[in-house]
């Protein structure tokens, strides 16, 4: 995995590669909770530290459902 500095001051070090969370949740086209935490677990193995989530994607589900892991950036728009 490759990485980037995230600005110039700010010394987060972020994975070149981001996890779109689109598809986490519980709508009929979604991974579901044990499919979603299977590929983010797979995502941080990989080497990932970045994910993207919104507050519009399956009603904010994903959003809490990778909430607790302390050792990610998040992206996010509102």
């Amino acid at each position: 995995m490759r990485y980037q500095i995230f600005g110039r001051r700010t010394g987060l070090r972020v994975s070149e590669y981001v996890l779109g969370t689109a598809n986490f949740g519980t709508a009929p086209t979604a991974t579901g909770a044990d499919g979603a935490r299977a590929i983010f677990d797979r995502f941080v193995r990989a080497g990932g530290t970045t994910f993207d989530s919104s507050n519009i994607y399956q009603a904010g589900r994903p959003r809490r459902s990778s909430a607790n892991c302390s050792a990610t950036s998040a992206t996010t728009s509102w």
